[in-house]
C-alpha cells in the first residue's frame, strides 16, 4: 500500500506544528469541487504560504469552476513535460507527497529548468515573441494580450493543473520563503493566463447567452 509520509516544508516550518494552511478560496467554490478536484487542492494547499500562490489557487480554482471541472478532455502536450507530472497521474493525483527524486540538489535544478521549458513549449507562438529560452522569459517575459488566443492552455486536470501541480513542488522542494525569483515569475504568468481564458469565457458565454435569448436583451434595453 502506497502511504503518503509527511510533505516536506518550507524551512520557515517549525517542527511538531501543523503544515502551513493557505487561508481558502471562496468556499462556495471549494464546496462545489468533485473529488478529484479536492485531492488537488490538497496538494496545492499544502506547504506553500506566499500570497501569490494563494492568487494563483484562488484564479485556478475560478476557471476550473467555470468551465465545469473538467476531468478529461484536451491535455497539454506531453513533450518535454517533467516527469514528476506522470509520476504523479500515476498515483490518481490523489498524493500530496513531492514526486520521488526532486530531493537531490541536482535534480531539483533540473526540475527547475525542466517546468520552464515545458511551460515555454506549450504556449502559444504570439506569447513567446523574442523569448527563446528560460533566461529570456525571466528577463522579458510573455506577451499578455487582452483577447489573445490562449486554446492551446486547456483547462481541466489534463490542462494548467498539471502546470500549478508543478509549482508546489517547486515552492517546496527550493525551500525559499518568498519564492525563488524564477518561481514567482513564472506563476505570475501562469495568473495572469488564468484569469484571461476565465475573462474570455464568461465574455464568450455572455455572446452566446445574447445570440439565444435576443427578446430579453431587447426587452431589457426597452
Amino acid at each position: 500500500m502506497d502511504v503518503d509520509p509527511a510533505p516536506v516544508l518550507p524551512a520557515s516550518h517549525t517542527a511538531g506544528t501543523p503544515p502551513p494552511i493557505l487561508p481558502p478560496s471562496p468556499s462556495p467554490l471549494r464546496a462545489s469541487c468533485p473529488v478529484k478536484y479536492t485531492a488537488v487542492l490538497a496538494l496545492l494547499d499544502t506547504g506553500v504560504e506566499r500570497g501569490i500562490w494563494k492568487s494563483a489557487v484562488d484564479a485556478w480554482l475560478t476557471l476550473e469552476h467555470a468551465t465545469g471541472f473538467q476531468v478529461s478532455g484536451k491535455a497539454l502536450p506531453a513533450g518535454g513535460r517533467p516527469g514528476a507530472v506522470s509520476w504523479w497521474v500515476q498515483r490518481g493525483r490523489g498524493t500530496t507527497r513531492i514526486p520521488a527524486g526532486l530531493d537531490a540538489e541536482d535534480e531539483r535544478e533540473d526540475f527547475y529548468a525542466a517546468v520552464v521549458s515545458w511551460w515555454l513549449s506549450v504556449n502559444p507562438g504570439w506569447r513567446k515573441e523574442g523569448v527563446e529560452d528560460a533566461e529570456g522569459f525571466e528577463t522579458r517575459g510573455l506577451i499578455q494580450r487582452v483577447g489573445g488566443d490562449l486554446g492551446a492552455l486547456p483547462s481541466g486536470l489534463n490542462g494548467l493543473t498539471s502546470v500549478l501541480a508543478c509549482l508546489a513542488w517547486w515552492y517546496r522542494v527550493a525551500k525559499v520563503l518568498e519564492g525563488a525569483p524564477s518561481w514567482r515569475k513564472l506563476v505570475e504568468d501562469v495568473v495572469w493566463v488564468l484569469n484571461e481564458k476565465h475573462r474570455a469565457f464568461v465574455h464568450k458565454r455572455a455572446a452566446s447567452d445574447a445570440l439565444e435569448n435576443p427578446t430579453s436583451k431587447r426587452a431589457r434595453v426597452e
